[in-house]
Parts: C-alpha cells; structure tokens; sequence
C-alpha cells in the first residue's frame, strides 16, 4: 500500500514505538504519586516539556500537552479571552477545531469575522488589516493550511496586530507547520500556537499548546490541577514521551526532509501536468508548505476518486480528514473554486519516507481510475454510482 495522506496522520517513528512502549510498559506509573517510580514518570513529562519547548525557542512552563491538535485549539480559543465582548477574528480557511470554536464563541456573544483567503487558502494581509481595530481581542490565523499547504507569514501578521489591535491575543494552528517548517514562537509574534503528534511520526491522542508567559487560561477541564491547572487529568506519560523522543531525533533534519518532499512535490506536479487536461492546481508552489498539494479535476469526484485509488494501492485524500465525513462546501467557496471543480478535489500530502516510485504509482493509478470512469458515465448504473450506494451503507 502507497501512503500520501501523511496531513490526515503519520505511521508511528520505530524509536517513537520503543519509547512509546517503554513508558507503556515499564514507567506506567502515575506521575502524580509519591513513590520513586511515580517520580521518575513525573521527570519523564517534565523532560518532553522541555524538548518541545526547546525546539519552538520556548520555555518548559510555556508548554501545556493536550489530548490533540483539535484540544488545543479549543483551548486557545475558548479559554484565553478575559474580556466577555469583543470582535473575534478568524481565518475563512482555518482547520474545522478553529472554525467550529469560532462558532461557539459567536453563540457567547462575540462578533466574529471570517477573514478573507486567497485563491491558494491564504489569509488576505491587506483585507485583515482592514478588519483589524481597538474592539478586536482575539485573532486565530494558521501557520500551513492543511487543505492546499499555503504558508501564512504569522510574523507579517503580528507587527499588524500589535500597531492596530494592541489588546488582542493571537492564536495560530501549527499543526501542519511544526517539524515540517523551522517554528521560533517568540520570532513569530505569536501568542498561543498549537501542535499535534501524530502529524510527525508520533502518536494519537497527544498534543500541545505553547501558551506565552503571562498569559492567562481559564480551566478547560477540572480535576487535580495536572497542567497548571487548565487541563487536568492524568498524564499520557508514554504518549507526550514519544512526542519528544521524535523531535529530538527527527527535527535535526528538517531541512534534509523539507527538501526530499519539495522534490516530491515538484515532481508529482510535472506528472500531473504531463497526463492530465482539465486540471486545477490549488497550491501556490512558491509560497507554502511542499508538505502538502492540492488539486482538482473536474471530471470526476474527488471522494470517489479516493476510493477507486484504494482499490489500487494507493491512498489519498479529499482534504482535511476531520471533515471527511461531512458534507461541506466551506473550504472549495473560501478558495473560489467553481462547482464543476469542487466536487474533484484531492489533496496530496508527503513526508520523507515517500519516493518518485510512489508519485509514479500514484500518477497510473489516476490514469486507469479516470479511464475506468470515463468508460463506465454513460451507463445507467455508473461505477460512481456503485461506489457512492456502498459508501452510503457504511
């Protein structure tokens, strides 16, 4: 099987497993009680504090680890606002934890603006600077996009917040950034930013949150007071010691692996272009992430696009694999993408691990795919239609 989904998840790292198993197995121990092995678990967490703090030019009390990504969007958005009123603003092509966080904060009675996006999923500097004011106390813009890779200068961005929103906290999803792209928090201007293991070879249901000194978060789950008391609950000693095990091993090589998957990257882009008409690339491939590209076709559907490619060998994606099962036409409107391209959409996404032998793959795969397609669309009872009646009964 070709794997090029790595943005929905990652297969685990081998020392991740070990490390992983480790504290699983053998310091399973809470880290909250008082004998030594008990200790020695609680030093375990304190270290990976401090390694992913280390790698984001952070201080270990700036970390708090979470359940996921998603947790710590939610943090970040519903729990660092002192003041009850306010406008809120929040890129249109953000990750569904920001949107729908968003969301709620409006049924609390904020004002909040969906900034504009480019094309490639970008948030429009020049139309922020717009909305920004006095009133705003929030501002949520992602630092890589996960449905097209577009790269967001969160720098740009803060020197803007600050001169004409000075009160506002500003909050960006990293998860498709962090060890893929160099991350210094403190260069960036940000003031929360959120990471995800599982996105870099480590495990499921761990996460982080680097919330900036003297920044106050209201409690997000009530308990023994674990995690400076925001988010309490027992800590995933195994999982947030895996997390640091891979970015101790791997981030020394981001810019190995950065340029490994920009080859990729460029390479499927060729191939696309060689075997394929009626093709809309939805990645800017000078300013984002090489990590991930977006395209449509506009003679098939992309959802059963995916499924003929699996029959294949080969997996891909739509999108943002939290929203897969949702039918939403958010993300295709905030791009401008027309009707008879949205349906087609699939995105690719590498990690190091991939070679031009899966592209290759990849590209026969479509051809035969679209082949079989085209054969079958002037027939009563499509394959389309036979794939999308089997999806229903799922």
């Amino acid at each position: 099987m070709i794997y090029l989904d790595n943005a929905a998840t990652t297969q685990m790292d081998e020392d991740c497993v070990k490390a992983f198993v480790e504290y699983g197995c053998n310091v399973f121990y809470n880290p909250s009680a008082l004998y030594k092995k008990a200790i020695d678990a609680s030093s375990a967490v304190k270290n990976a504090r401090n390694v992913l703090a280390k790698s984001l030019g952070a201080k270990g009390e700036e970390i708090i680890f979470t359940a996921s990504g998603s947790e710590g969007d939610n943090i970040a958005l519903l729990c660092s606002l002192r003041a009850k009123t306010g406008k809120v603003i929040v890129g249109s092509s953000e990750h569904s934890a920001v949107y729908n966080a968003a969301l709620e904060l409006k049924v609390r009675g904020y004002d909040v603006i969906f900034a504009p996006c480019d094309k490639f999923g970008r948030t429009e500097v020049e139309k922020l600077s717009e909305l920004l004011d006095e009133k705003v106390v929030l501002v949520s813009i992602m630092h890589v996009c996960n449905e097209t890779g577009a790269l967001n200068d969160l720098a740009a961005i803060s020197k803007l917040i600050k001169v004409k929103s000075p009160r506002a906290i500003f909050h960006s999803d990293g998860v498709q950034a962090y060890g893929k792209i160099p991350v210094r928090v403190k260069e960036l201007g940000v003031d929360l930013y959120t990471l995800s293991a599982h996105k870099v070879h480590a495990p499921k249901g761990v996460g982080a949150l680097y919330c900036r000194s003297g920044l106050f978060l209201k409690t997000f789950v009530y308990g023994g007071g674990q995690e400076f008391g925001i988010r309490s609950a027992t800590e995933n000693v195994a999982g947030v010691v895996a997390f640091a095990s891979v970015v101790e091993k791997g981030f020394s090589r981001i810019k190995e692996h950065y340029d490994c998957v920009a080859s990729l990257r460029d390479y499927l882009v060729e191939k696309l272009s060689d075997n394929f008409e009626n093709l809309k690339i939805n990645t800017d491939l000078q300013k984002s992430s090489p990590y991930i590209l977006s395209f449509a076709i506009n003679s098939a559907q992309g959802e059963v696009l995916v499924h003929c490619l699996e029959d294949k060998g080969v997996l891909v994606g739509t999108g943002s694999a939290c929203s897969s099962r949702k039918s939403t036409k958010r993300i295709p409107q905030a791009l401008g993408i027309t009707d008879d391209y949205a349906q087609g959409m699939l995105r690719v996404s590498f990690c190091e691990r991939n070679s031009k032998k899966d592209i290759d793959a990849f590209i026969n795969a479509l051809k035969e795919s679209l082949e079989e397609l085209i054969k079958y669309q002037n027939k009563s009872s499509s394959k389309e239609d036979c794939i999308l009646s089997r999806l229903k009964k799922r």
